[in-house]
């Protein structure tokens, strides 16, 4: 069966346009953007996905879904980017280069044990680099392209002004340094 006729099911089409437009988007979340009933959905997405015109990858509590395969970094990188309080962290980082934990801390109002939790997620995902500097915890970004390719990619999923904050600092700074130096 060839995808336009897969695609015929009306269900099917929203279902695949919404995963399309947020690629990493979980069950619950297509269930409460299209007010479908979850038995229907977990139906269509499951034959969506044995006829390989949908991916499905299961991460800790959530299953994610995807039109098309993405390389494995990228899909940590979105898969922490599509939870609210980790994209704030990683856009905060982003914008100011680096980020002391209070600072962090003080702009997110999170508890210490709940900004810890988010921190340690991102370091063992290999999104964030952790410093210790005498007493305090320095993050960084491992690698600032990869997610700002990811973010500039997926920005109309994200629906998230602090997403174009950040991206206009950081592509101002970014090329600033790339910029050849006047003789």
């Amino acid at each position: 069966m060839f995808k336009d006729e897969i695609l015929e099911n009306e269900k099917r089409r929203r279902i695949y346009a919404l995963i399309e437009a947020s690629p990493g988007i979980h069950l619950r979340e297509l269930q409460r953007i299209l007010n479908m009933p979850l038995t229907t959905l977990e139906y269509h997405l499951s034959y969506m996905a044995r006829k390989k015109i949908l991916f499905a990858e299961t991460e800790g509590h959530h299953k994610r879904y995807y039109t098309k395969p993405l390389d494995p970094e990228d899909k940590k990188v979105l898969a922490a980017l599509r939870q609210k309080r980790m994209r704030e962290i990683v856009l905060i980082i982003l914008a100011n280069g680096k980020a002391k934990y209070q600072l962090l801390a003080d702009q997110l109002k999170l508890s210490h044990s709940t900004l810890s939790s988010y921190l340690k997620c991102l370091v063992s995902n290999n999104i964030l680099v952790k410093d210790k500097i005498g007493y305090e915890n320095l993050y960084t970004i491992r690698d600032e392209d990869r997610v700002a390719k990811v973010l500039i990619a997926y920005k109309p999923s994200f629906l998230d002004r602090l997403v174009d904050n950040a991206l206009d600092i950081w592509m101002e700074t970014h090329f600033r340094k790339e910029a050849p130096k006047p003789s």
